[in-house]
């Protein structure tokens, strides 16, 4: 019974496979495998010869759905944005990203953070930069540091470069100076402590 059983499976299995190159695209588009992956890459994007964009990520991934095709940085990405003299205006750094080229949108999550020329700084979980827009912008929880204080709050808007932005929902702020001596009194607290044992 054995050996008839054998007999019938093993012509089933060479049945079912083919190697009928439409059959195989089909059944790859089904689990949606990407059709490009890329270690430890830099992509360059340029304007009449000026550098524009620097992109750094550890992997990319390229998925080519014909309705909506994007590229994932599955662990995280650094974007560096020059004006139109090759001078750094910004960056951006988050653990995780995806970019949508044809909706000319990157979205970033998880640990982001956003430095200006000012050198004013930008943390949240998560943001969108709409380069058809040619602006950042999210609903989660912000934390604004600048040279003289932090400012918290709930969603931001501003043009791509992080010198002119609007924090939706202000829930606070703390004077830098304030936060300085706060530490100190601390520091001091600690060594007056220490020296007491």
């Amino acid at each position: 019974m054995f050996k008839s059983l054998a007999g019938l499976l093993v012509p089933a299995l060479l049945f079912s496979c083919s190697n009928d190159p439409q059959a195989l695209q089909e059944m790859e588009e089904k689990q949606d495998l990407p059709t490009e992956v890329s270690l430890n890459t830099e992509i360059i994007y340029s304007d009449s010869a000026v550098i524009r964009v620097r992109l750094n990520t550890p992997e990319l991934v390229r998925y080519s759905d014909e309705d909506n095709p994007y590229v994932e940085f599955p662990q995280g990405l650094t974007l560096l944005l020059f004006d139109s003299l090759g001078n750094q205006e910004s960056s951006l750094k988050a653990n995780y990203g995806v970019n949508y080229p044809d909706e000319r949108r990157i979205e970033v999550k998880n640990d982001v953070e956003v430095i200006n020329v000012d050198g004013e700084k930008l943390n949240t979980e998560h943001l969108i930069w709409s380069r058809k827009d040619g602006k950042i912008y999210t609903e989660e929880f912000v934390k604004i540091t600048t040279e003289d204080e932090i400012i918290y709050g709930d969603g931001l808007e501003s043009n791509e470069n992080f010198t002119n932005y609007r924090i939706k929902n202000i829930k606070g702020s703390i004077s830098v100076q304030d936060e300085e001596e706060a530490d100190e009194i601390t520091a001091d607290e600690l060594q007056s402590s220490n020296n007491d044992l």
